[in-house]
């Protein structure tokens, strides 16, 4: 059997399959004495074969001597090192934490920044220090990164840290990862900080009302329906499927809101406007989710008989939750003469 050594000798030969061989065999040697090897091999390496094999040798490596080798690699200039490296780190799971935590007070912005990467998609259980310090990080783009991570794992130990971050000043990138963070933890109480931030909608430029928005299909209440809907003819039309998702989300979870009738009337406008079909399927939803009265039901059904197929589609669907008596027949009339595969099923389930 090989010794180190010998595969040493191989990997800085001249030949690329022998140092490729040889890279692998030190993996599955799983010698900690093998890791200085590979690095001092990587650092003069120019075969990008070569160095994906160094890499998958050091995560075979089962030594904290790894772990620590490539948290020095995090500061190469080289960005495949710097990905590959955070690669690595990664598959050393919870064992990297300790390493983490001491990079994590690097005055390298970069590193600190890689360091909430290798965390990226996994439980803030044992990383709570890390946490900790990037939320009060100088750097905007680290505190951004781990509000992003904390985000997607919804890490609700986190909640109020988050929602202290919403102030007055704060950079608009980071409100905005901030609020997409809260809609992710999902917890009710976050809507109170971000109407402190944000009291007035009608106020809001278009790209922070957009973000807005999110987190209000996830929380918002009547307040915030009726304050919303004010705004469908106000924004541009790019906004409008937003606010009518954010509308039906609202009703969902409150479902005896009334809507005004100057709501009623822009809906019913929009279903015969010019918008795109998806905003007017919504429209037709919407009015058929808000209110039971003949008029709006008088419109459902003429609207069976749209040139636009998402409109049929969506009156077909209003109409069928309705209740109403009759209704059975009033869809089957259609049945003959729609031509629409999908449309034919929600008329005739």
């Amino acid at each position: 059997m090989s010794t180190l050594k010998e595969y040493t000798e191989q990997l800085n030969g001249s030949d690329q399959a022998e140092r490729t061989y040889a890279a692998e065999d030190i993996g599955y040697l799983n010698d900690p004495d093998g890791v200085p090897v590979l690095l001092e091999a990587l650092a003069k390496e120019t075969s990008r074969a070569v160095r994906d094999v160094i890499f998958q040798a050091l995560i075979r490596i089962d030594a904290d001597a790894a772990i620590e080798g490539s948290i020095r690699l995090l500061g190469s200039e080289d960005p495949q090192i710097r990905n590959q490296a955070v690669d690595v780190l990664r598959n050393k799971g919870a064992r990297s934490i300790p390493f983490l935590n001491t990079a994590m007070r690097d005055d390298d912005k970069n590193i600190r920044k890689l360091v909430l990467d290798i965390l990226s998609g996994n439980p803030a259980s044992g990383a709570g220090e890390i946490y900790a310090a990037a939320l009060s990080d100088p750097d905007p783009n680290v505190v951004i990164t781990a509000v992003e991570n904390l985000g997607k794992i919804r890490a609700e130990e986190f909640r109020s840290r988050i929602e202290d971050l919403l102030q007055p000043g704060a950079h608009p990138m980071l409100i905005s990862a901030c609020l997409e963070a809260l809609v992710g933890i999902g917890h009710a109480s976050s809507l109170a900080s971000i109407r402190r931030l944000f009291p007035e909608f009608e106020k809001l430029p278009d790209f922070q009302f957009a973000s807005c928005l999110k987190v209000i299909a996830a929380l918002g209440s009547a307040r915030e329906f009726a304050e919303v809907a004010s705004q469908l003819y106000v924004r541009g039309p790019n906004l409008r499927p937003a606010i009518l998702g954010a509308l039906m989300d609202i009703h969902q979870r409150c479902p005896t809101l009334e809507a005004s009738e100057i709501l009623l009337s822009e809906l019913e406008t929009l279903v015969d406007s010019g918008d795109p079909p998806l905003c007017r399927y919504q429209a037709v939803r919407l009015l058929g989710l808000l209110s039971a009265s003949n008029d709006v039901y008088a419109h459902l059904v003429s609207w069976l008989s749209s040139t636009e197929r998402l409109v049929r589609l969506a009156a077909a669907e209003a109409i069928r939750i309705s209740e109403r008596p009759g209704l059975e027949q009033v869809l089957a009339a259609r049945v003959p003469k729609e031509t629409d595969a999908e449309v034919l099923e929600a008329l005739s389930c």
